[in-house]
C-alpha cells in the first residue's frame, strides 16, 4: 500500500468514527435532555444557551445564531416562557423592540444540563489514562483547528 492510499484509508476511517460519535452523541444528548429534572428538547436547549451567551437579544438575532426560522423560534421561546425559563423585556433604547432574557430558573436548568453532561463525559472517558486524556485533548484541538481553517468556514458568532 502506498503512503497516499494508507492516508486515504485512515481519513475514511476517521470520518466514519466521527460520524458514529456524532450520531451516538446526539442520541445520548436527547436521552439526557429527556431526564425529568431537565425536560428540554434539543432546540430548546440550543435556544437557552444562545440566550445565555447573548445576555439579552432580539428574536431576529436569536434566529440567526440558532439557525432556526423565526416562526419555529417563536414557538420555542413561547414554550420556554410558559415554563418560566425565559422572559420578554422591552429594549431600553427602543421600547418598540422586545428582547428575550434567561430567567434564574432557565439558568438553573442550564446548570443541570452542564452537570449531566460533565457526569456523562466522566463516565464515557473513565477507562482512559491521564496520558491518553491529554493526547486525546490535543488531537481534538488539532481536529477543531482543521475544521475552523476549512475554506468557507464561518464561525457561529460571525453568522
Amino acid at each position: 500500500m502506498t503512503t497516499m492510499s494508507e492516508r486515504t484509508v485512515h481519513v475514511a476511517t476517521i470520518d466514519d468514527v466521527i460520524r458514529q460519535i456524532t450520531w451516538e452523541g446526539h442520541k445520548h444528548s436527547l436521552h439526557t435532555l429527556n431526564r425529568p429534572d431537565i425536560g428540554l428538547t434539543m432546540p430548546q436547549m440550543i435556544t437557552l444557551f444562545a440566550i445565555r451567551a447573548a445576555g439579552t437579544c432580539r428574536m431576529s438575532e436569536l434566529a440567526e445564531v440558532t439557525q432556526q426560522s423565526a416562526g419555529t423560534l417563536t414557538g420555542i421561546v413561547d414554550r420556554l416562557i410558559e415554563d418560566g425559563l425565559v422572559g420578554r423585556v422591552r429594549d431600553t433604547d427602543d421600547r418598540r423592540v422586545v428582547q428575550v432574557v434567561l430567567t434564574s430558573a432557565g439558568e438553573e436548568r442550564l446548570i443541570r444540563v452542564e452537570q449531566a453532561r460533565c457526569e456523562d463525559m466522566e463516565h464515557i472517558l473513565d477507562h482512559f489514562t491521564l496520558d491518553q486524556l491529554c493526547q486525546l485533548e490535543g488531537l481534538l484541538y488539532l481536529l477543531l483547528d482543521g475544521i475552523h481553517n476549512q475554506p468557507g468556514h464561518v464561525p457561529l458568532h460571525e453568522r
